[in-house]
């Protein structure tokens, strides 16, 4: 018959590099799924700076680029651009594009999407922050036939 003996300093051993190991594990599946996005946010879009930590740099953004929107109808959603895209976010993805930004750089990023009613039209305006910056949005109508174009330069967006 076969017998190992253990002794206690041989069972420490093992129980601790169990426990390193999964500990390592741990912290490597943490990692992998917080923060995936590889790319820090430009320090413009469109060609303006696009700091849009606070509501104000956020209106003087959009200001900049024409949009003359109601301050006081900030609403904030908190976002995570996802990993994997599917149609939806490909075709949103087009239109970021249109303006030099991939989102693609941003996968399983944090955001936050900021909307503003636009005092000229029944568009909303969307902005997606990530880390201060802002990297996206677009103006859409909310209506059943509604459209959603990429942000443009110009007065009122056109």
């Amino acid at each position: 018959m076969f017998s190992i003996d253990f002794t206690a300093t041989t069972k420490k051993s093992i129980i601790l590099t169990l426990f390193a190991l999964f500990f390592m594990s741990c912290v490597f599946l943490l990692m992998i799924g917080s923060s995936f996005h590889t790319m820090s946010p430009p320090d413009t879009y469109l060609g303006i700076d696009n700091i849009g930590e606070t509501p104000a740099q956020r209106i003087e953004f959009l200001t900049r680029l024409g949009y003359n929107v109601n301050s006081s109808s900030e609403e904030s959603q908190n976002i995570r651009i996802p990993i994997e895209f599917g149609d939806v976010y490909t075709n949103y993805n087009t239109l970021q594009k249109q303006n030099g930004t991939d989102l693609l750089y941003y996968r399983g990023a944090e955001c936050v999407r900021y909307t503003y009613l636009s005092e000229d039209d029944d568009k909303h305006i969307n902005l997606i922050v990530c880390e201060g910056r802002i990297i996206g949005g677009d103006e859409c109508t909310v209506t059943l036939d509604g459209e959603m174009n990429a942000l443009r330069k110009g007065e009122n967006g056109k």
